[in-house]
């Protein structure tokens, strides 16, 4: 997906917000379907070996470079916005409930409004912005660009790890799945609630 299609920036930290349409098309690519979501960057073949990021850990180089490929090779096959309706581009916003982010490779899921209200900065500049956890959690390739989510920020430890997993947005928990709490915030002065 071409960022700027869908008025989005490309870098990490410039479409990781809640409400944003390129960021809401996947979750509607992975409403109540079950997909492996990779959040793959122009520069994430760069130092695959030597990163020590979660999905470099997870596959050889010549697997990822496939998935590289689909991505941002020169046969990529780009998905525009014209395929997605309105209400699939507003999927997740400031109002959504009773929606979870379900990660079914670890029995897992967020609460997505509870995430919503726990993340929303308070305050200063980005007053009433919040992270979203799906492209920050499956990214592939932060830290070797600019608008990568810094080592300063609040919750950078988690960055990736959930890339190439079985992830869902559905009004359903699956039974006997554990509830997993997020903070994401870049602003190295804030810290996660108490």
């Amino acid at each position: 997906m071409y960022a700027h299609a869908f008025g989005s920036f490309s870098k990490l930290t410039e479409h990781s917000w809640i409400s944003n349409p390129l960021v809401n098309s996947v979750y509607s690519l992975i409403f109540k379907s079950a997909k492996k979501v990779a959040w793959i960057g122009d520069y994430a073949e760069e130092a695959y070996d030597s990163c020590g990021e979660a999905y470099t850990k997870a596959m050889p180089f010549d697997e990822f470079h496939r998935f590289y490929e689909l991505a941002w090779g020169d046969n990529a096959k780009e998905l525009s916005p014209g395929l997605f309706s309105n209400r699939d581009l507003s999927i997740l916003d400031f109002s959504t409930k009773d929606m979870f982010l379900v990660n079914h490779d670890r029995e897992a899921y967020i609460d997505m409004p509870a995430y919503i209200r726990e993340n929303t900065t308070r305050g200063g500049i980005w007053d009433g912005y919040c992270m979203d956890p799906l492209p920050l959690l499956t990214a592939c390739g932060n830290g070797r660009g600019g608008g990568d989510f810094h080592e300063s920020g609040t919750g950078y430890e988690n960055i990736g790890i959930w890339a190439f997993e079985y992830l869902e947005y559905t009004d359903k928990i699956p039974q006997g799945y554990i509830e997993q709490r997020f903070y994401f915030n870049e602003n190295k002065e804030v810290s996660k609630p108490a």
